[in-house]
Order: C-alpha cells, then structure tokens, then sequence
C-alpha cells in the first residue's frame, strides 16, 4: 500500500485582477495628460488651499469641485435659473429605480433628469458645467498644488458634462484667465484674497452703473473675497475678479487693509510676579588700597554692603630664608639709598 503522492502541486488559483498603477508625473497637467492617454476614470483629488476633485470619464474632464469655486450645482440654484422644488423634483426623478444598496452611477444623471422635466435645456446645462469645470480649475491655480490621489472607486460629480473636457483646453484657457488678470491688475492669487466695500464717495459723472456690478456693490460688506461674492451670487470666481479689477478703476470699490498676522508667542522666560525685580546694575566698584590703614568691609567705618570689591590682602612674606635675613638685606639697601643722596651735589 502506497501513500499519497506529494510531488502533485496544488490547482493553481485564478490571478486576482489588478488594478494598473497611477502613472508618475511631476505636476497635475502631466497627471491629466498621462490619464488622458490611458482613458481613466475616476478622479483625482488635489490637496492644496483650498484644494479640490477632478472627475475624469474616459480621460476627459467632466466636473471640477473645489471650495475655491461655485459648483454647477451651486450656479444654478444661487443664480436661480433652477428652483428648490424643481432640483428637489430632479433629484427624486433621478434616484427612481435604483436600488437602495446599488452603487450611484456615473455622475449626470441629475442633469438628465432636470432636462428631461424641462427644467433647463440641454444647451444652458452643458454651458453651465463647462463654466463651472473652467472656473474651478482657475480656482485651483490660484494657489500652488500640493499632493494628489487617484482613485477609481470615488463618488461621482453630481451633474457632469458629456462628453467632458480635452486637458489641454483646461490648461490653455486657465492660462489665459491668469495672464488677463494679470495684466489688468497683478498676480490673481493677491486679488483674490482683497476684501472689499463700496466707495464713499463713487467717481463723479460715472455712467449707469450695470446690473452686474450694482449687485456686487449690494454684497459687498468689507468682510468678503472675490471666492464669498461668487458663491453669494451664484455667478463664477473669474468673472468676479474682472468685474473687481474694472469697478476699482472706476473708484466704485474701496479696499480693506489685510489683517496683520498674530505675532508669534514669545519664549523668553517670565519672572514671577510675586518676586521683587532683580537690581539694576550700576557703575563698577572703585577698588580700594590695600595697607596697614586701609579700611576694609570689616572696619566700621568701611563700605560693607553689595557692590563693594574687599581690601586687598597684604602681600606675603617671602617663603624663602628665615625673617631677620629678609630685614637685614632691606636695613642695607636703606643705607646705601641715604648715602648716595648725600652724596650729590
């Protein structure tokens, strides 16, 4: 009786699928660029200030969500080109159908059904997802980028352009919204953060003032950015900033002076209010002759008290020889002083 054979290996398993790895790139367009190529989708978080999401089909841009910039959805109800009972409507008409544990489908859906209850036409729909793909990406330049994340599995934008944008047109008009607002004013990332109020006194014999910028002067409080009157009137953050830089040409707007920085907490070390503080130092001690008359910090009669060096101590006698040796020399060399002064005419 023979046992069980040990050479025979084990049915091989079937190979888990694998998901490629993000390509490698040194800034956010090459990212777009290297996606486009390989038809991504999902989304690719950027993480900055504010930071955002961009949402890829295929490799094209269909949505750009930022706290820096209003959304489609946040242009349509600010604006009110869309009522709350219309998007509520949308919304309900959208999720019809769809399991309660099915994953939400690919972003647009809420867009179709707006269209679909003639809410909005098709053309003002794709025209609003562009501006608002288009102004979020302006958002997102405004401040250098940090990290990024890619990820397949993300939720989908709530409406979403069909089909989306190529990344070289986001990237061509984002250049050119920042070299015009540079050239008008200065760098955009400056202008952004200007808090502003209307003018006390607005430029004598201005013409009519239009629509657009009587509402920013109405929103206007002093305490709001152009990204706060954006999301306050529902329109984009670059249109503000144009209209900004026309209306401070006219005198029609006064800015408010950027809150200076907390200063930082100091570290050097504090002296306990319950102690007295520490005397302040004078002049240095005069030092005081030292000899048989000297008054030292002993004497009664002598400074005693800080700031006072002691008397000198007596210089010591010489170790060497015995003391009536070290006198005589010195008797000697008194005598021969004495002589040699008789001695001189």
């Amino acid at each position: 009786m023979t046992g069980p054979s040990h050479d025979t290996a084990p049915p091989a398993l079937p190979a888990a699928p694998t998901t490629p790895a993000p390509p490698t790139a040194r800034n956010v367009p090459a990212l777009l660029l290297a996606l486009r190529r390989t038809e991504f989708t999902g989304s690719v978080t950027v993480s900055s200030t504010p930071g955002g999401t961009i949402h890829l089909e295929q490799g094209l841009v269909s949505a750009v969500e930022t706290p820096g910039a209003p959304t489609a959805e946040t242009l349509l109800l600010k604006s009110r080109r869309v009522g709350e009972q219309e998007w509520a409507s949308a919304e309900t008409a959208a999720s019809t159908g769809r399991p309660a544990d099915a994953p939400p489908a690919r972003g647009g859906d809420l867009g179709t059904a707006l269209v679909a209850q003639g809410t909005i036409s098709a053309a003002e729909l794709e025209a609003v997802c562009v501006a608002a793909a288009f102004d979020g990406a302006f958002a997102l330049a405004l401040s250098p980028p940090g990290s990024w994340e890619t990820a397949e599995a993300a939720p989908p934008a709530r409406i979403a352009l069909r089909p989306g944008i190529e990344p070289e047109r986001l990237f061509e008009e984002t250049a050119r919204r920042t070299a015009l607002l540079t050239r008008l004013w200065g760098p955009p990332g400056e202008l952004a953060r200007i808090r502003i109020r209307p003018a006390t006194r607005p430029e004598s014999g201005a013409p009519r003032i239009p629509v657009r910028h009587r509402e920013i002067l109405a929103a206007a409080t002093g305490r709001r950015t152009a990204r706060d009157l954006a999301f306050t009137l529902g329109r984009g953050v670059f249109a503000v900033l144009v209209d900004i830089v026309r209306m401070d040409a006219r005198h029609l707007l006064h800015r408010e002076p950027a809150h200076p920085a907390p200063p930082a907490p100091s570290v050097a070390p504090r002296i306990p209010t319950n102690e007295p503080p520490p005397a302040s130092t004078g002049p240095l001690p005069r030092r005081v002759r030292s000899g048989p008359g000297a008054r030292g910090p002993g004497s009664p009669s002598g400074p005693s008290g800080p700031g006072h060096l002691p008397a000198r101590p007596e210089r010591a006698a010489a170790p060497d020889g015995p003391p009536n040796t070290h006198r005589a020399e010195h008797t000697a060399r008194t005598e021969t002083t004495e002589q040699s002064e008789k001695s001189t005419p």
